[in-house]
């Protein structure tokens, strides 16, 4: 063999060996699609780098090449039958709501378990170079990397939180604003309101780590304790960005890729397009996401906002809603579905009302959109009190809503130019970055699995439990130490007093008698 055919076959394999993409598994389990949508545009940004990904999720998607979707049938139904509630005018009160989210979420985790689909990837254990997991109060999944021999990633829904941080031993600031937990904290009731919120997290987060580690003893009996898989993450991503909150400290394992899902807005359906490039005066999105439901507003009030919106003509309104409504305003376009990410990215887009979702807030500030937000719970109350506070957006609670109010507010931003010119600015922000979020995502998922996991990333704190952590045993120890010396001072003094009036009172000359 000559010198020239030796050097074309070790070029074929290398090219061969950096092609040859990674075997990912990407775990989105819960019943929201909107948690899903996020985890197929990461799927597909690895797709095209030349990866294999295996999308679990309960929602079902066009199909690509090296692409395979897995769907969790039992989820998807229990989804649907929980979601006829809610599609009543009026819908459950926000508490119940809360209520049957938690019942729903603890129901979830067994339908996923159960799925003969997740049972089959247990029994066979196929090959995988990395497993991508949604942490969403579930974390017994962890246990599935360490069952496949592969590293483990979380996908973190939001910014830097308690609840998230334990991963990788970020740490928890009082002086930023917990996404999940919303108080300011300039003031001191509100850093204390925090840390009283931040203890109530993490008595959640041990709850949760308890009926994680029972499904964990069940499905997967020889995993490690839980406690000791959350703290071989190798790395967190977190779905969150300067630009949409506030700033706060990340060490290397926790990366922030918020925006990542809307650099690449694909063509809109022609009837949006059309109804929307006839838009002459601007246009309005109005749009609550996947799980809250338009009924939840309640038939009064819904009325009242359909009619506020038929006034703004000749500006044109997409209103997405699950029900049907009788004389709707001729500039309205009712849908039931509509491509968000999309329709923002349009020129003539003025306004989005909103819920306040952390992806629909990622895709209006990415897009330059001002908000109107109705946020019901979560993480939702404090990412519009951001844009309000930021001055892109208002918030509009529930309970205060009225004809007259709502349109004050949209008045508000559509005359006011400032809320336009701030969300531009955070629209600047947001596309600054020297490197695009999606390549970040992919670089350390690549990272990753090139080195194995993510041991040399890994903080020392991760291995300590949140006492040493938060170096509570120290101050506690600090804090007898120093009562004990004050009180050996005192004691040490009073001595030191006394003998010097003992020793005062034998040498004082005694007075001469007359």
């Amino acid at each position: 063999m000559g010198l020239k055919s030796t050097l074309f076959i070790l070029f074929v394999f290398i090219v061969a060996h950096e092609t040859n993409g990674a075997n990912i598994l990407s775990l989105f389990h819960t019943p929201s699609k909107s948690h899903s949508i996020l985890g197929l545009k990461l799927a597909e940004g690895l797709v095209k780098k030349g990866h294999h990904v295996t999308f679990v999720s309960p929602f079902k998607f066009d199909p690509m090449e090296n692409l395979t979707l897995v769907n969790l049938k039992a989820v998807l139904e229990h989804k649907e039958k929980s979601d006829k509630e809610m599609t009543k005018p009026g819908g459950p009160s926000i508490f119940s709501m809360v209520q049957n989210f938690l019942q729903s979420t603890s129901t979830v985790n067994e339908l996923f378990w159960n799925d003969p689909n997740i049972q089959k990837v247990i029994k066979e254990k196929p090959k995988y170079d990395l497993v991508i997991v949604l942490s969403f109060l579930h974390d017994a999944m962890l246990g599935i990397g360490h069952h496949l021999g592969a590293p483990t990633i979380v996908f973190n829904l939001v910014g830097s939180s308690s609840f998230w941080n334990q991963y990788v031993a970020n740490p928890t600031m009082v002086y930023s604003r917990n996404p999940l937990i919303n108080v300011p904290t300039d003031k001191f009731w509100g850093r204390l309101s925090t840390v009283f919120g931040n203890m109530a997290m993490g008595y959640m987060s041990y709850q949760t780590n308890i009926l994680n580690q029972g499904l964990l003893d069940k499905y997967l009996p020889n995993s490690p304790q839980i406690y000791d898989l959350q703290r071989n993450v190798s790395v967190v991503l977190a779905n969150s960005h300067v630009s949409i909150e506030p700033a706060r400290p990340y060490v290397p394992n926790m990366i922030q890729i918020g925006g990542f899902h809307v650099q690449n807005t694909k063509p809109l359906p022609d009837e949006f397009r059309t109804f929307l490039d006839g838009a002459e005066k601007g246009a309005i999105l109005f749009s609550l996401g996947s799980n809250i439901k338009v009924g939840m507003l309640g038939e009064e009030r819904i009325k009242g906002m359909l009619k506020v919106l038929g006034e703004v003509s000749p500006m044109r309104v997409i209103f997405k809603t699950e029900m049907q409504h009788e004389n709707v305003p001729k500039n309205i376009m009712v849908k039931s579905w509509v491509p968000q990410a999309d329709i923002l990215a349009h020129p003539n887009l003025k306004l989005f009302i909103t819920h306040g979702g952390l992806g629909g807030v990622t895709e209006s500030v990415y897009h330059g959109v001002p908000l109107l937000g109705i946020p019901f719970f979560g993480d939702q109350i404090s990412n519009l009190d951001t844009a309000e506070e930021s001055g892109y957006g208002l918030v509009m609670k529930l309970e205060k809503i009225t004809e007259e109010f709502f349109r004050e507010k949209i008045s508000e931003i559509l005359n006011n130019p400032k809320y336009t010119q701030n969300v531009k600015r955070r629209s600047a922000l947001i596309k600054e970055p020297l490197v695009k979020q999606m390549d970040v995502a992919i670089f350390w998922i690549e990272h990753v699995i090139k080195f194995g996991g993510g041991s040399h990333l890994k903080n020392d704190g991760a291995d300590l439990s949140w006492y040493q952590l938060y170096m509570v045993d120290i101050y506690i120890f600090c804090t007898i130490v120093l009562i004990l010396l004050a009180v050996i001072n005192i004691y040490l003094v009073k001595f030191i007093l006394k003998t010097v009036r003992r020793l005062l009172g034998k040498s004082a000359p005694k007075k001469k008698e007359e």
